[in-house]
């Protein structure tokens, strides 16, 4: 059976990272922890099971934009491999106005990868 990965990313308008870190608990009924990486500088982190996270990111580290294209979310939050992120994007945006969603990646292992965008809704392969 071939595995379908989606990872989806969304944008932050706000910069506080520990306000939005609270929201998003709250709505969410997860618990977040602080982390810093070399890459991805200081950002939080909710591990829902060995492979499903959801991070909280700086959308600018160490003079590099993570999202270049993205420029005007400081923050941005990061559904990694969760089961129907789509479910939880639709949640966030309907009770957070300032969430945008950015675009869905899905990844077919030894397939390939398709990029979906929010506003075009073209695939990119």
């Amino acid at each position: 059976m071939i595995t379908i990965n989606k990872y989806m990313t969304l944008g932050i308008c706000k910069d506080n990272i520990h306000n939005i870190t609270k929201d998003l608990q709250s709505i969410l009924n997860v618990h977040f922890e602080e982390h810093e990486s070399s890459y991805w500088g200081e950002y939080n982190v909710a591990i829902l099971s060995e492979k499903e996270n959801i991070r909280i990111t700086y959308n600018y580290v160490d003079e590099d934009w993570q999202e270049e294209d993205f420029k005007q979310y400081p923050l941005l939050l990061k559904l990694n491999r969760v089961k129907e992120p789509e479910k939880i994007m639709n949640l966030l945006c309907s009770k957070l106005s300032y969430v945008t969603p950015l675009y869905l990646e899905e990844i077919e292992a030894r397939v390939g990868r398709r990029k979906y965008y929010d506003s075009d809704k073209q695939d990119e392969l």
